[in-house]
């Protein structure tokens, strides 16, 4: 199989725990998405591509998620150490957790908490554990504030079996 279908699999696997989980749904906080039908924040709140914060005229707060093969894998080695990349992105007039009592993190930083306790230290997504070894926070110019995570994995570099 070729180290490359990990990236649709880890995408689909990801966003489908996003919708079904409770906690996250609520996070993000949809004024226009039912709270039972949240297969809708597919392509709407949650993207499983680097979604452009300014084509979007909502004040709201969706997902990315993006998988990365390193290139400095791809030479020679058994192991490939592909990355899964989500941001969290907030109008900043939707950063405050006012839908959630007693929370009192901002919303980027809750939604990720809640992200990382989710992923991190799980070894379904490839071969080993799955570790965040990044999770910085900046703004899109004034409008939008961001928290990007980073998780890494590890997977074969080539399939162990052959395909005929």
């Amino acid at each position: 199989m070729a180290n490359s279908s990990i990236i649709g699999k880890s995408k689909k696997k990801i966003i489908k725990e996003f919708i079904k989980n409770p906690e996250i749904v609520q996070a993000i906080d949809s004024r226009e998405i039912d709270a039972k039908k949240t297969e809708k924040l597919i392509g709407t709140h949650i993207f499983d591509y680097n979604q452009n914060p300014f084509t979007l005229n909502n004040v709201d707060t969706f997902l990315t998620i993006q998988v990365h093969i390193p290139d400095t894998y791809f030479r020679s080695k058994p192991f490939t150490k592909p990355q899964i990349e989500i941001w969290i992105i907030s109008h900043e007039r939707h950063m405050k957790v006012d839908n959630i009592p007693k929370v009192t993190q901002n919303r980027n930083d809750y939604i990720s908490e809640l992200i990382d306790t989710m992923l991190n230290g799980r070894t379904d997504f490839g071969i080993g554990e799955i570790l965040c070894i990044t999770n910085i926070e900046g703004s899109f110019q004034q409008d939008y504030a961001y928290r990007k995570m980073v998780f890494e994995a590890t997977d074969f570099n080539q399939s162990v079996c052959k395909e005929e």
